[in-house]
């Protein structure tokens, strides 16, 4: 598609919320999530009949509406929760595929029930009585019979501070049982200097820069950096409007010590705000985000989004996915791409910028 950006009149608020509109369907959403726009207007999927989550698997506030195929995982979450409380390792051996394949927050794999069995013998010799709480965000139903679970834990020893891990587990129905077949968890990188946050962030030194998207409603560009010496990164998007540049949406992406997890704030022109959740995908520049958005009218919009950074390091991939207004389902958005902006002739080596991007502490 090519913009027509020279062309937008409209007043500032509005374009914000257009560039909202855009941003939540994935745009902004690798930083965090603004207000969805009035431009989003593809109709909304209404879920099936609400139904009741077991309160131990369930967020307190904004629970999903389950299928009853996404119940039927959810309560094997719920059994998870329970044997592992009780130590009960035949219980918990239950619950997986032969197969099981688990890969820990360390990075260790342990493939098989055997396997699986001896990881949690260890564990609960180390803390017996310990218990685990599990929030199920979101289930995606890849085929009838294979889904994708993702949410955060909270493991709590009788002694210790508790410790929260964002996981990813994938389900496998057969025989009309939904079995574990594969469980990992994902935590943040050490902190040398518990006063310092800057270390978690080196993670997206790539994400500073400058980026551009084109869209049918004109460009947008975004603007990363290095603040508060190093311990966050704002973002400023601009668009366009009777020649010149305005601000549109600025986010701050820091990391919550209480939570050890990245997590990012959005606030745009419009009155939108949001926050997001950040569990990093591998070893790779790809990362989850969970994101929850007000909008200026009030409603509350819930996504997921998955975004990655090419081979080239000039293209950011964003896919959204399990977006929700008000707890009515929306059509998931197609896959999105924002391009690396190339410094201005003033900007090249022969004559530096007085204004490049802070680099990262050391």
């Amino acid at each position: 598609m090519h913009p027509e950006a020279s062309s937008a009149q409209m007043p500032v608020p509005e374009t914000a919320r257009t560039i909202a509109g855009l941003t939540f369907g994935a745009l902004l959403t690798w930083i965090g999530p603004v207000s969805l726009s009035a431009q989003d207007t593809a109709p909304p999927v209404q879920p099936p009949a609400a139904q009741a989550q077991p309160a131990s698997a369930a967020p307190e506030a904004a629970a999903p509406q389950w299928s009853p195929e996404q119940l039927q995982i959810v309560e094997a979450s719920r059994k998870f929760d329970e044997a592992f409380g009780k130590g009960d390792i035949e219980a918990l051996v239950q619950l997986f595929s032969p197969d099981i394949r688990i890969v820990d927050e360390n990075g260790g794999v342990y493939v098989g029930l055997e396997e699986a069995r001896s990881l949690y013998a260890e564990g609960f010799e180390k803390a017996p009585g310990a218990t685990l709480r599990t929030v199920v965000e979101s289930i995606h139903l890849v085929t009838p019979d294979v889904a994708v679970e993702d949410g955060t834990s909270v493991f709590t020893p009788t002694a210790g501070d508790p410790v929260q891990t964002t996981y990813q587990a994938v389900y496998a129905r057969k025989d009309g049982q939904w079995k574990l077949s594969q469980l990992r968890d994902y935590s943040q990188p050490p902190v040398t200097d518990a006063g310092m946050h800057s270390e978690y962030l080196a993670t997206l030194e790539w994400v500073i820069g400058d980026w551009l998207f084109e869209g049918a409603s004109g460009v947008i560009t975004g603007h990363a950096s290095y603040i508060d010496d190093g311990n966050a990164i704002e973002v400023k998007f601009t668009a366009e409007q009777d020649g010149e540049p305005k601000t549109v949406a600025t986010v701050r992406i820091g990391y919550d010590p209480r939570m050890k997890q990245i997590k990012s704030w959005t606030f745009d022109s419009a009155g939108g705000h949001g926050v997001s959740t950040w569990a990093r995908v591998g070893d790779a520049d790809r990362w989850l985000l969970k994101n929850e958005a007000v909008m200026p009218d009030g409603k509350t919009v819930m996504a997921s989004q998955l975004f990655e950074l090419d081979e080239t390091g000039d293209k950011i991939y964003w896919t959204t996915f399990d977006k929700s207004i008000d707890g009515v389902i929306s059509p998931n958005r197609d896959e999105v791409v924002m391009t690396r902006k190339a410094p201005a002739p003033s900007e090249t080596k022969e004559t530096p910028s007085q204004t490049e991007p802070a680099k990262a502490p050391q």
